[in-house]
């Protein structure tokens, strides 16, 4: 089971899996830091295991593949890097496809071709710059001018192309698209990647985009939990306060609590949002939305609650697809 822990600010449908950050669309890019800024050290949460949907419902609900020939003098090397990314998908301990390589052989759910094709392109840009051209006895710029850089802007794009389909010649899956690299080379410009180096990048990033229209991902995440105590006293302001403690080490305690604070204050936004992430940690999606629900209905400010009931759509969309896969390897 390959998963990676992150940690977010709150409820945001962040996914990371095989070093891969997926966007709130389900589109992975690769280090997507915005998604998922630090939690402060201070901050508490409840880790989320949950598998998210893939990009596409005809890749997602097939169990085996074939690599079929990939066209252009980068072909060859993002099939590879394409099959190695789908031979290591795997959900809930289980290997998702089973992959063939060329003609012949057993017969496949799909058959995978594609192309990929490099391109370098360079332009001079003039970049201005200011230097100091005297200084005075104490090393402080007393004159300035503004010099003109001669530089180039090297562009590097990766144009490819993937198409699946079935035994029947049925598309099932079809796509085209470039990315590009674009950086700027001055004289004084250290440690400029090779060309080589930069498409070789986006051949393996491609290739990490297009796993994750495939098949599912399995994540971890942990979630910071809601610690507000507007609206509790006494007893109850210190068992939540001791539900938040808890989640260091025993999640199942810090549940427990927060019941008791559920029975003690009810309708506690904050309360609900927590049994909310113990729910959904559990898999109860229903009690969860519940929850998360009433949230939203108490405090209309409460982003995280809509987060997660987006979180939750998506976790279910996941489950179906799950549930397609695997009544077709029964058959």
């Amino acid at each position: 089971m390959k998963t990676v822990s992150l940690v977010a600010t709150g409820n945001m449908p962040t996914d990371i899996t095989e070093g891969v950050l997926v966007r709130k669309s389900g589109l992975p890019v690769v280090l997507f830091a915005a998604m998922a800024a630090a939690v402060p050290a201070h901050a508490e949460t409840l880790p989320i295991e949950a598998v998210y949907p893939a990009g596409s419902d005809n890749l997602a609900i097939l169990n085996t593949l074939r690599m079929g020939s990939f066209n252009g003098r980068d072909g060859s090397s993002l099939a590879l890097e394409l099959e190695q990314q789908l031979r290591n998908v795997s959900v809930r301990g289980e290997a998702y496809y089973q992959i063939f390589v060329g003609g012949g052989g057993p017969r496949a759910d799909g058959t995978v071709t594609g192309s990929a094709y490099s391109s370098v392109e360079n332009n001079v840009e003039i970049v201005q710059e200011t230097e100091c051209v005297a200084k005075n006895d104490k090393g402080k710029c007393i004159e300035k001018r503004v010099v003109n850089i001669r530089c180039t802007r090297r562009s590097v794009t990766l144009t490819y192309t993937l198409s699946v389909v079935s035994p029947r010649g049925e598309r099932l899956y079809s796509m085209s698209k470039p990315s590009v690299t674009s950086n700027l080379i001055c004289p004084q410009t250290y440690n400029v990647a090779p060309v080589e180096v930069v498409i070789a990048s986006l051949i393996s990033n491609a290739a990490r985009e297009l796993r994750f229209e495939f098949a599912p991902a399995q994540v971890r995440t942990d979630i910071r939990v809601k610690e507000g105590t507007s609206g509790l006293q006494g007893a109850a302001k210190k068992t939540f306060k001791n539900g938040i403690a808890a989640t260091k080490r025993n999640v199942a305690s810090a549940c427990k609590l927060w019941t008791e604070v559920d029975y003690l204050v009810p309708n506690h936004a904050p309360t609900l949002f927590n049994l909310g992430l113990c729910a959904e940690s559990d898999r109860d999606y229903d009690k969860a939305e519940q929850l998360y629900r009433r949230t939203a209905e108490l405090d209309r400010s409460e982003r995280y609650a809509t987060e997660s009931l987006e979180r939750l759509a998506r976790r279910r969309k996941a489950e179906q697809q799950l549930a397609m896969h695997a009544s077709r390897r029964t058959r």
